[in-house]
């Protein structure tokens, strides 16, 4: 889905999705990167009591100040960051941009201990390069000129995300267990990914898909936030339905929360939450705490 172009890289031809490799310089070194420490340069004084846990949608790369360490691309102002200052907790954010389930588990579950009262996570776009093959597929099919009603991105990839579905779920329950295992006692939030596109309409300025390409994206995007709902319950989680909240939001609206596909003013990078969406979900999040 477009994630894949969300998660993408930041140049005028989108690299895949969450790949944090080639980051906008506008994003990479604007003042506020400058001014901003990163969130995990700085060590917890009174213990883990907040770890975050995700990909980009969860970094938030280029949403101000955002910091290249470690690769990640991670936010002081992501939805982690807008939580813990709401609730006084401290805060280990280790989220990062192009992570997978198994990067998850193996890079940032680590940092959770018995004593981490609350996790959340977002996860799932780059498992099985889905967001990736979204992307570049539909972003490389025929220009929409040429066949401006067409479908030739669903009907080149609409198969292969059934396929990778099912296996994204198996990867997340696994996380999921890990977690829980980790941290029996917090209260683990799992945070479901936005609509990107308009249900009626489109914006090729914005997305240059063909119209009839628009669906596949927001499908792909509801079945995968479907399979985070099923594996949150399945281990008893909590879940946070972003979908249901970004309607009316997506990139071609007029209040979108979503860039579209050149880098934004403040540096939010191609297909990827800007600052609204990032506090629109820590709230939602705040609401089942």
């Amino acid at each position: 889905m477009l994630l894949a172009s969300v998660l993408s890289g930041c140049s005028d031809a989108p690299a895949p999705i969450d790949q944090p490799a080639p980051a906008p310089s506008s994003a990479a070194s604007s003042p506020s990167e400058a001014s901003t420490p990163s969130p995990t340069a700085e060590t917890p004084t009174v213990g883990p009591q907040y770890v975050a846990l995700g990909d980009s949608y969860a970094a938030a790369p280029g949403v101000p100040g955002t910091s290249g360490v470690e690769g990640c691309f991670r936010s002081s102002g992501n939805y982690a960051q807008r939580i813990a200052a709401e609730t006084g907790l401290t805060v280990t954010d280790v989220t990062c941009s192009g992570a997978t389930s198994a990067d998850v588990l193996e890079r940032q579950v680590p940092s959770i201990t018995p004593e981490t009262e609350l996790v959340t996570v977002g996860i799932g776009g780059n498992d099985f390069d889905l967001f990736a093959t979204l992307v570049q597929s539909c972003l490389s099919a025929p220009p929409p000129e040429s066949d401006p009603s067409g479908t030739p991105c669903t009907d080149a990839i609409g198969p292969t995300v059934d396929e990778v579905l099912p296996r994204t779920a198996q990867a997340v329950g696994e996380l999921f267990a890990a977690i829980e295992q980790a941290a029996p006692d917090a209260q683990v939030v799992v945070v479901g990914y936005p609509y990107l596109l308009p249900s009626t309409g489109t914006c090729p300025e914005l997305v240059p898909l063909a119209a009839g390409d628009y669906p596949l994206v927001n499908e792909a995007t509801r079945r995968l936030s479907g399979v985070l709902r099923d594996a949150a319950a399945q281990q008893g989680f909590d879940f946070v339905d972003v979908q249901g909240p970004s309607r009316g939001h997506d990139i071609c609206s007029d209040d979108p929360w979503i860039n579209g596909l050149q880098v934004a003013e403040d540096g939010t990078i191609p297909f990827h939450p800007f600052a609204a969406e990032q506090q629109a979900v820590a709230e939602l999040v705040a609401s089942v705490l």
